[in-house]
């Protein structure tokens, strides 16, 4: 039966410089898709049981989460005093 090898004679190795990705440019990156051009992302964290009733109230609407994050925010901003801005 063989022995388990030692580590005992890796500790004087030198480690292995880890290789870093060059940072991409901003030529690199895909262009954005027209229906983002214009918009700005507001995002949250909600606990799992908002996502899926907000998920399913979406689909029984036939409307996209984000049009019902729309409706929501704009109902907020009237409550407070302000004019809705639209999706």
């Amino acid at each position: 039966m063989s022995r388990k090898p030692s580590f005992a004679n890796l500790r004087d190795r030198a480690a292995p410089v880890a290789q870093i990705p060059p940072i991409a440019s901003t030529e690199d990156k895909a262009p954005r898709p027209a229906s983002r051009e214009g918009r700005k992302q507001i995002a949250g964290f909600f606990t799992p049981d908002m996502s899926l009733a907000m998920h399913m109230m979406a689909r029984r609407q036939g409307r996209s989460l984000q049009a019902l994050m729309a409706e929501a925010f704009n109902d907020v901003l009237r409550k407070y005093g302000e004019s809705p801005v639209g999706e």
